[in-house]
């Protein structure tokens, strides 16, 4: 019989936007000997996050296919056009509820690393704040961490707000652990941001 960890993180990877100024799939985008998503994937599990559901909506069955012999598990928003936090709510109620944690990631920081990942959680662990975000040079990044007990409130979240909204509302209640590396606080909107990430993922500015 498994025992379940006590102090379990699981994730939720953001997947599900249209990515309409890339103007293509932008996570199956090749990076390294991955894709921009499976890259942040494999960040994940390396670091020991489980379980791991990717909210997606369109490019279900080509995501499903790019991450064939990893362990996340695909939960599709059925209405993505409502906004990233109908993703978030959508992941976090597919997660057990008696996890530690959950973990808030994108989908296109294929640079985050699993040692910063696991300093992340090891600091908030440590701690006694219900909430951890990654910073670099004083910038608040992803992917942020909240303790169970927000569960429900980011559950009751409305489409309007964001988890910076939850965040800033327990201004005490949060942990900042600095990061060595930009990646936590980049994300990829356009080409060249694109372009920018294989960059400085060869060691090139």
């Amino acid at each position: 019989m498994k025992t379940e960890r006590p102090d379990r993180v699981g994730a939720v990877v953001l997947a599900a936007g249209q990515a309409r100024r890339f103007a293509s799939p932008k996570l199956l985008m090749p990076f390294g000997d991955s894709t921009v998503l499976g890259c942040v994937v494999a960040a994940l599990e390396a670091a020991g996050v489980d379980p791991i559901v990717v909210v997606v909506a369109g490019y279900a069955a080509q995501i499903a296919e790019s991450l064939r012999g990893t362990g996340a598990r695909l939960v599709r928003n059925p209405a993505p056009e409502r906004g990233m936090l109908s993703s978030i709510r959508v992941g976090v109620a597919s997660l057990p509820p008696e996890l530690k944690g959950y973990l808030i990631a994108l989908g296109d920081q294929p640079r985050i690393q699993p040692d910063e990942i696991c300093r992340l959680l090891g600091e908030h662990r440590r701690s006694e704040k219900g909430l951890a975000v990654p910073t670099y040079r004083g910038k608040r990044g992803h992917p942020a961490v909240f303790d169970r007990r927000y569960r429900e409130e980011i559950l009751a979240l409305t489409d309007e707000q964001t988890l910076r909204d939850l965040i800033h509302s327990h201004p005490d209640d949060v942990l900042e652990v600095e990061c060595g590396s930009d990646a936590f606080v980049r994300d990829i909107d356009v080409r060249e941001d694109y372009e920018r990430e294989i960059r400085r993922s060869r060691g090139r500015q």
